[in-house]
């Protein structure tokens, strides 16, 4: 496959090579399905196991979901969490219509019907999609609240989101075109293999199973709405490769590896390549959260602008004790 030509700021650029003629999916989305993290088929993937959840009605139509994944314990009482690769979830809430402060009102009241269906547990741990403003809902329950933070990069031209970035970042990718191509023809399971190959070999056992990889990429891809990115040497290494999901209203960078010997470039042009894609889609383009600096520092570069992610947590003491109990026995061990 040819190389990638990249744009200067004053032409748009041609499209990836092999890239699939864009097709707007920005819309209005489903209040009860408001992120592709709560569509039943993601839920099914990412938890095979089952998930549940729980529903609040209005004169006997459905008005509030709010999944989640139970995993049993004997000590402390049951854990209410998200399934992994559900980066967030939280209430899917329909207020109607109506002034803004009477959704508002009717928003809290769906959250605090939600939270008394829930079943009996000694943890609870959601982090809130986009389409919450605020959980004080959940403060009021009695949860601790907790924001993270995440960069946004907004549907734009091609030329524009190129001269929004760093200079150094376009250069990094500029360097990246001459060295890689691109391609989206990886298949779920060879990107499997790569993701857990390359974490596995960076001293610490991968996070994430290669079949687990392999399912969830599969899924959205069956459901066209994924996209796994390579970036490949002239001679076919696969150098780094990247995996995004999108919904009605943003792509999520949801999974990234590189090979210990590539160059931080490839991600980059990977990068660049996958919010060129949402934004021909009308899709704003999530990074997925600012865990550590470094990070910080690398998505800063391709411009976006920050936006909260509120957390609500609540623990019991039975559960708190139960958690400390394994740690201070491997201590003593």
């Amino acid at each position: 496959m040819p190389p990638v030509p990249l744009p200067d700021p004053e032409r748009v650029p041609p499209p990836v090579a092999k890239e699939k003629p864009a097709r707007r999916d920005a819309g209005t989305p489903d209040p009860l399905h408001p992120t592709v993290f709560h569509e039943p088929w993601w839920l099914d993937a990412a938890a095979p196991n089952g998930w549940h959840e729980v529903t609040a009605t209005t004169n006997g139509r459905i008005t509030g979901r709010l999944p989640y994944l139970l995993r049993p314990s004997r000590l402390g009482g049951a854990a209410l969490t998200m399934p992994d690769y559900c980066h967030f979830l939280g209430p899917a809430i329909d207020a109607g219509n109506g002034a803004p402060t009477n959704r508002a009102l009717r928003r809290d009241q769906i959250i605090r019907d939600l939270i008394a269906a829930l079943p009996p547990h000694g943890h609870f741990t959601q982090r809130m999609h986009r389409g919450l403003p605020d959980i004080m809902a959940f403060s009021e329950a009695g949860f601790q609240t907790f924001v993270q933070f995440t960069y946004e990069i907004a549907p734009d031209r091609p030329e524009s989101l190129w001269s929004a970035m760093r200079d150094k970042t376009r250069n990094t990718i500029r360097r990246a075109e001459d060295r890689y191509s691109v391609t989206d023809s990886l298949s779920p399971t060879d990107f499997a293999a790569f993701y857990t190959a390359n974490a596995n070999a960076s001293g610490a056992p991968s996070y994430y199973r290669a079949a687990d990889i392999a399912r969830v990429t599969a899924a959205a891809l069956s459901h066209d709405r994924g996209r796994i990115l390579a970036a490949l040497t002239p001679q076919g290494a696969i150098s780094a490769a990247i995996f995004c999901i999108w919904d009605a209203t943003a792509c999520y960078y949801l999974l990234s590896m590189r090979d210990r010997g590539a160059e931080n470039g490839a991600t980059g042009l990977l990068l660049w390549q996958a919010i060129r894609h949402a934004a021909a889609r009308g899709l704003i383009f999530d990074f997925d959260g600012l865990l550590t600096r470094g990070n910080r520092v690398f998505f800063t570069g391709f411009g976006g602008t920050v936006h909260p992610r509120y957390i609500a947590k609540r623990q019991t003491l039975a559960s708190r004790i139960a958690t400390r109990i394994p740690s201070r026995l491997r201590r003593l061990t």
